[in-house]
């Protein structure tokens, strides 16, 4: 279907009602970000309670599975600074210490001195944490691999092209301490 093609009834989602239903209500609103927008919140609202779902058996939530998984992809032996953690994982550095004391107390993760700065420390996996992390990543990558596989691959990759379009403004606003929402919360109603 054509990019400018409206959706037969069988073709819309939730989004084309709320865009409906939004311009009906405030026909002085341009409503077409929910378009993009709305469905980037909406996928990843769904991706997140799947993603909960298959890290379950594991005992793990996708915050602690993302924490774990940030200390093995890039964590190596003597492990990352908090604030390296806390950039991969995009949180606060109050979120990024409670789950870090969570992780310790589950033995797996523990604070090390930082050997190239002694009043630094670094948060590194256990072994117990670096075998879960294996496990756990082994069946995230089998699921979200079929999740993905209802693009095909030049859709995939047409996707991955305009995310990261859209991923690097935001990033390099944050590089520049801006931000496009100029402090405002956004929702998605």
């Amino acid at each position: 279907m054509p990019n400018n093609a409206a959706p037969n009834d069988a073709a819309k989602d939730t989004i084309d009602r709320f865009i409906v239903e939004w311009t009906a209500e405030r026909p002085d609103l341009d409503f077409t970000y929910l378009a993009t927008i709305g469905r980037i919140l909406r996928v990843s609202a769904h991706l997140r309670e799947r993603m909960d779902a298959w890290l379950s058996p594991f005992g793990l939530t996708w915050e602690m599975f993302d924490l774990l998984a940030s200390l093995r992809r890039s964590g190596g032996s003597n492990g990352l600074r908090p604030t390296d953690l806390y950039e991969a994982c995009m949180l606060s550095s109050g979120a990024t210490t409670n789950r870090i004391d969570r992780a310790e107390k589950l033995n797996y993760a523990v604070r090390r001195p930082d050997p190239d700065d002694g009043r630094a420390t670094r948060i590194a996996l256990t072994k117990r944490g670096h075998t879960l992390a294996e496990k756990a990543m082994t069946e995230h990558t089998a699921n979200a691999g079929e999740i993905a596989e209802c693009l095909t691959a030049k859709e995939q990759e047409q996707l991955a092209y305009l995310l990261r379009k859209m991923l690097r403004s935001f990033e390099a606003e944050a590089a520049q301490g801006t931000s496009s929402a100029k402090g405002k919360a956004a929702a998605v109603a």
